[in-house]
């Protein structure tokens, strides 16, 4: 009997098997999987455009209302913490990695942490079989 160990699953349709990672739109064998790891693109624009929105609030102070002062300084913190809380989760092998999820950040590290898991897993099933197939010798 064919039983898929389940590492991760949420509500959003995205599992984590000992063999695949489903989401609604792609899947990914995790055997050819050499590397994975988290994007953080959306943090880098972010910090630029809030601390340029906030040292525009600085500069020109003194020409703004204290609401304008206070809903640009606000604006400025949405594009942080937007920035901060983004990432993507990329798979693949050395050279050809592919963007598999956005999501946030700490969902998109419970599914890398997941992944990992299962690997090590599959290295060990592997390790496991070979062990046997040796001793057969």
């Amino acid at each position: 009997m064919n039983v898929s160990t389940v590492y991760y699953r949420d509500h959003n349709g995205i599992v984590v098997t000992d063999k695949y990672l489903r989401t609604k739109h792609k899947d990914q064998a995790l055997a050819p999987i050499t590397s994975i790891r988290i994007g953080r693109e959306p943090l880098h624009l972010s910090l630029a455009l809030g601390l340029g929105i906030l040292l525009f609030a600085w500069r020109f102070g003194d020409l703004l209302y204290l609401h304008e002062q206070l809903a640009i300084a606000a604006t400025a913190c949405i594009f942080l913490t937007a920035g901060y809380s983004l990432a993507s989760l990329q798979m693949g092998t050395y050279i050809h990695e592919k963007t598999m999820l956005w999501s946030s950040y700490w969902r998109v590290r419970k599914i890398r942490d997941a992944v990992i898991a299962a690997r090590r897993n599959l290295g060990d099933q592997a390790e496991s079989a070979f062990i046997v197939e040796d001793l057969d010798l």
